[in-house]
């Protein structure tokens, strides 16, 4: 996982540093619906990309959350 995304679950979502590993499902993390809504709030007004709440559900695992959200990033 990027440090940005890490400090984004962490620090702005409050969600467990202890359960937020790169193979854990967002439930695992502690992810419920308005963490979803929050996160996709975030990183529209602190990236300026839109990655939709059905986006971030669709994730099997904060890796694949967090690749999406650097694919978007980088604008691929």
């Amino acid at each position: 996982m990027t440090g940005d995304f890490a400090r984004i679950l962490t620090d702005d979502l409050k969600l467990p540093a202890g359960q937020l590993t790169d193979d854990a499902s967002l439930d695992h993390a502690g992810f419920d619906s308005l963490a979803v809504v929050e996160l996709s709030v975030l990183l529209a007004d602190r990236y300026g990309i839109d990655i939709t709440d059905s986006d971030i559900k669709d994730a099997a695992t904060l890796g694949q959350l967090d690749l999406l959200i650097t694919t978007k990033r980088n604008g691929r």
